[in-house]
């Protein structure tokens, strides 16, 4: 993917890379990194189960009325999230150097509905995986498992929470997952730095309902911001989708309107099919771009004691909310 048409702006690129790359490793090691990104993920979202935690204890002690409240999970998701989680993980993430990002590139108006179908695509299919593999763990149990998400929706104010979800959720969580942690992790190349943060998205939603689909859009959304170097196109996606999944949806679901639930199958079969379509003729074009070197052995992207802490208190949050139930 060519970024700059003249030689000497090129050569000028290569070498201020090739000084911050020296710089890099000469103040914190490329596996340590890797490492100090998933640390750092680790203390934010431990800061925000700490806080969620206090202020539902000391809420049901002194305020038991205020805890019963359809607009407390909102505000409890909104202070751990953007008042606790979002500022420790900025602050953190100051100490790693960012990488050397090209010009910014500007999409059609054409080419982002495209990409949007897609997301919905992948969303849809990879959704109806983790259904699956639910159905398939709910056999097993003999019980219904939890799903948190639901619980967030139907069971909070739904302006609120429509505010929260189509607004507020996907500003930040693009500015930790595409902004920040993907601007550090560009220099070990397009593939890692995609997958690393796409994964971390899927880990970071802590439920197993969740981490297929935000696995996968997190991919895609990765993809897209490393394409345009523009986040604002990654936060666009991020809205229309959580839009069509806490708004629309649910809205038809509760009116049970045969009109509503209709355009809602039409829209479901319609932008699935579309949008894998647009998808297989397109994969081609995909570009991944590699650095000029290997920076790290593959086994150091997971074997690594940040990344591990990371995906340890994801897997076990997934595994509480499945076996949550018993409780």
């Amino acid at each position: 993917m060519d970024y700059n048409d003249d030689g000497n702006e090129s050569v000028q690129s290569e070498e201020i890379q090739d000084e911050l790359n020296n710089h890099t490793v000469t103040a914190m090691s490329y596996k340590s990194i890797i490492s100090n990104s998933g640390l750092y993920l680790s203390y934010a979202s431990l800061a925000i189960f700490a806080v969620q935690v206090i202020v539902s204890i000391i809420v049901g002690l002194f305020f038991p009325g205020m805890a019963e409240s359809s607009w407390f999970n909102v505000a409890l998701t909104v202070i751990g999230v953007v008042g606790i989680g979002l500022p420790v993980f900025l602050k953190l993430m100051k100490r790693i150097p960012n990488s050397v990002i090209e010009e910014k590139k500007k999409l059609s108006f054409g080419k982002f509905i495209g990409y949007f179908l897609v997301c919905v695509a992948a969303a849809y299919v990879s959704n109806i995986v983790g259904l699956f593999i639910s159905a398939i763990i709910e056999l097993i149990r003999g019980i219904e498992m939890i799903n948190p998400l639901e619980d967030f929706i139907f069971g909070s104010n739904m302006v609120l929470t429509v505010i929260y979800a189509v607004i507020i959720a996907p500003i930040v969580e693009e500015l930790i997952f595409r902004k920040v942690l993907l601007d550090k992790l560009r220099r070990f190349g397009d593939l890692p730095a995609i997958l690393i943060t796409g994964f971390a998205f899927g880990i970071f939603h802590f439920n197993l309902s969740q981490f297929f689909y935000a696995t996968v859009l997190g991919i895609l959304f990765a993809y897209i911001v490393i394409r345009t170097n523009r986040i604002i196109y990654s936060i666009l996606l991020h809205m229309m989708m959580n839009f069509v999944g806490t708004a629309f949806a649910p809205l038809v679901a509760n009116s049970q309107n045969p009109l509503g639930i209709g355009i809602m199958m039409i829209w479901f079969y319609g932008a699935m099919t579309v949008g894998s379509i647009i998808f297989i003729l397109n994969i081609k074009k995909i570009k991944l771009i590699k650095p000029k070197e290997r920076l790290i052995r593959r086994r150091d992207y997971i074997l690594n004691p940040g990344v591990l802490l990371f995906v340890a208190i994801g897997l076990g949050m997934i595994a509480f909310n499945i076996i949550r139930p018993f409780g």
